[in-house]
């Protein structure tokens, strides 16, 4: 069997016709991934929050929360936290049969490089303290103190329920 000139030139023109195919189908995809990653890493940033915008935010969910409990009336929180919590970041292995080598997966940002973060962890909740005008009744002490260690996993020891003094005017 023996090929004629024009089958030569057919398998050529097949051949660059998938070349011309499959490699700008490759370069979108890199280009997707990585505007993607730019924007999941970009999100992640931005939806941080710094401490005190942090501690505002819970203390007034907290408050609202705890208005509503029966026999509570006004509140006011002060929440404290321990850490800034925590960004976790993508990191490249490669392994050989001598070592581990991990590095840090950086991405130009305008600017300056920066890590990809894959995700973070909200600050870490230490200490509540509560100042209820229902906070001299023991009972309602209890609802509180398991109400505010259901939610933020702070161990009962960490948590001061006080009773508002009353405001004349």
């Amino acid at each position: 069997m023996k090929l004629k000139k024009t089958d030569y030139i057919v398998i050529l023109l097949v051949g660059v016709l998938l070349l011309i195919v499959v490699l700008p189908v490759k370069e979108e995809k890199k280009t997707c991934s990585d505007s993607q990653k730019k924007a999941k890493a970009k999100s992640v940033s931005e939806s941080t929050y710094d401490d005190e915008e942090y501690e505002k935010l819970l203390e007034k969910k907290l408050e609202g929360i705890l208005e509503r409990m029966d026999g509570v009336g006004e509140v006011s929180v002060m929440i404290t936290l321990s850490d800034d919590g925590t960004r976790i970041v993508d990191k490249d292995t490669k392994e050989t049969s001598e070592s581990i080598e991990k590095t840090t997966v950086i991405y130009d940002d305008e600017d300056a490089s920066v890590p990809y973060v894959t995700s973070t962890d909200k600050p870490t909740v230490s200490g509540v303290l509560v100042v209820a005008q229902g906070g001299g009744n023991p009972q309602i002490n209890n609802d509180i103190s398991n109400a505010v260690s259901a939610l933020f996993d702070v161990p009962m020891h960490k948590i001061k329920i006080a009773k508002m003094i009353s405001r004349e005017e």
